[in-house]
């Protein structure tokens, strides 16, 4: 059993507390980041970069962008086709790349561009299973049985966050979570890796199924729904996800001759679809641990970056005015809603609204076709 003495403690090493340490490591602060696991690991995703994410990570830190040029485990993804019902797909083109990475390789690729300049220490192995706070610190102790004391500490431990249990009281909601299921395909037959395929079909509302290239041959494949419908209306995920793919004429003629390369997994979706806290006494949640998952796609990985850079400015500024305080913090909860609690309240009501009914879809899907306005209106939803 060993005591480290850090500045800041950083619990998770996914993309929310890879950017919050990245932020920081010209901050001159000692800090530690802490990850459940040994490096590289999976993480069950829909495997999706979008552009803005990508924007912000380059934004913290710029020589990422050569780095993920030069990265050859990627496909840049220009356009996604909407499948609805038995529709012609609705093809939207985006003007900014987006990239699609195994999540294996992805966090792996940030922890090391982190490792790289020796300013920040990654304990790995080392999850996160007590958290105490005082006036004077915040002690986090590992399953390892080390203890880290620091100032703060940065809840970025994903949708089951030991930090947002123990210092938010965090408790799941099913009214604003979901649930997803996920495999890797090879020998995928007619796809364009450079074009996410999404399919709004009855048979899957009010959820979606997706096919996300990771090559000219391999895909991401899975299928996500709120999880009060899954409960309320006794769905199996996974009987839903390979029945979908033997009644499609579509998904047959790609996934039809394809080997299926990893266990069908399953894994939770924490929605930012109500306000919950995300700061307190000595502590900030990020990410999947601050429910800050969108809605109406399932996207986690942009937020995550997003508020992990947020949070290390108001660190940086908590370091300056040495206040760690719940009411000091509280300036970070009040950004971090004001720039994204807007524009979820509109998603989660549009999904709460229309996901389950077919007819709105089917209008949907036809104005679409028609009208470049509600194109454009549904572009922004995606």
């Amino acid at each position: 059993m060993a005591t480290h003495h850090y500045d800041l403690i950083i619990s998770g090493a996914g993309p929310a507390g890879a950017s919050c340490a990245m932020a920081l490591e010209g901050s001159g602060l000692k800090i530690a980041l802490l990850d459940k696991y040994e490096f590289p690991r999976d993480k069950i995703c829909g495997d999706f970069i979008a552009a803005k994410g990508v924007r912000e990570l380059i934004s913290i830190k710029p020589s990422l962008k050569e780095r993920f040029e030069k990265f050859p485990h990627k496909v840049v993804n220009r356009s996604t086709q909407l499948f609805v019902n038995k529709m012609d797909p609705i093809q939207i083109d985006w003007v900014l790349k987006s990239y699609t990475i195994k999540r294996e390789l992805f966090d792996n690729e940030l922890v090391q561009s982190i490792l790289e300049t020796g300013k920040i220490d990654f304990f790995p192995a080392h999850a996160v299973k007590d958290v105490e706070v005082n006036d004077q610190e915040v002690s986090a102790s590992t399953a390892k049985g080390d203890v880290f004391k620091a100032k703060m500490i940065i809840g970025a431990d994903g949708a089951h966050s030991p930090v947002a249990k123990l210092l938010a009281g965090y408790k799941v909601n099913r009214n604003h979570y979901g649930g997803s299921v996920r495999a890797y395909y090879s020998g995928v037959e007619n796809i364009d890796p450079a074009v996410n395929e999404i399919y709004a079909h009855k048979d899957v509302l009010p959820g979606y199924f997706w096919l996300f290239p990771i090559s000219a041959s391999e895909a991401n494949v899975g299928v996500g729904m709120q999880s009060r419908y899954i409960t309320s209306k006794k769905i199996n995920l996974k009987e839903l996800f390979y029945r979908f793919i033997d009644q499609s004429p579509v998904l047959q003629s790609k996934l039809g001759n394809a080997q299926i390369e990893s266990k069908l997994e399953g894994f939770g979706l924490p929605f930012y679809s109500q306000k919950y806290t995300v700061s307190g006494n000595r502590f900030l949640l990020i990410g999947d641990a601050a429910s800050m998952i969108d809605p109406t796609n399932g996207e986690g990985i942009m937020p995550a970056i997003t508020s992990g850079n947020m949070a290390a400015q108001h660190i940086l500024r908590a370091f300056e005015k040495e206040r760690f305080d719940a009411g000091f913090n509280e300036a970070f909860s009040n950004n971090l809603h004001g720039r994204y609690w807007k524009e979820m309240r509109l998603k989660s009501w549009v999904v709460n609204t229309f996901a389950d009914k077919n007819r709105v879809l089917n209008m949907m899907g036809y104005l679409c076709v028609k009208s470049p306005f509600i194109r454009r209106s549904f572009k922004k939803l995606l």
